[in-house]
């Protein structure tokens, strides 16, 4: 049974020396229909990142973990029609009664996003290497790179897990 997404109910920007914040994507076309279809929200990145910046995310995991892998699926937003984003993945979990800064983060591959189209969501999902379990806590350091990074607008990100 696939399930999700879970969003995170809590996430982290202090340590990002203010290259990460909370924010909203509005499309270059404005918000749109009366729906207000145009806005997303999300992390935001700054254009042309010039330091390291991490978020960390806490997903409260349900009573009941659905069957399927765990993945991590990122969306994202860019006023671009090219560029490249670089984001490496840690994950890890606590359980309840246990000190969450004790978690033990595993790192996943290190991933590049590329942009072709301005306002056209970017999607990529990662498989988390930690298994859920139910009640817990899982953690998700999502670390975005300097390195080979080349998108020179700021971008909104949104982290969910889903179960495929």
């Amino acid at each position: 049974m696939a399930g999700g997404p879970i969003l995170p109910s809590s996430i982290y920007l202090g340590g990002a020396s203010g290259n990460l914040s909370p924010t909203f994507y509005i499309s270059s076309a404005g918000i749109g229909t009366t729906w207000g279809a145009g806005a997303f929200e999300g992390i935001g990145v700054v254009a042309s990142l010039a330091a390291d910046a991490t978020a960390v995310l806490q997903y409260n995991l349900p009573e009941s973990i659905p069957s399927g892998t765990c993945k991590l699926r990122v969306l994202a937003l860019a006023n671009a029609a090219s560029g490249t984003a670089v984001l490496v993945v840690g994950d890890g979990q606590t359980a309840v009664g246990s000190n969450i800064a004790s978690a033990t983060i595993t790192a996943e591959a290190t991933y590049s996003t590329a942009w072709t189209a301005a306002d056209n969501l970017v999607e990529v999902k990662i498989t988390m290497s930690t298994s859920p379990t139910a009640n817990n806590i899982f953690t998700v350091h999502a670390g975005f790179k300097t390195s080979s990074w080349s998108l020179a607008q700021n971008s909104v990100w949104q982290f969910s897990l889903v179960w495929e």
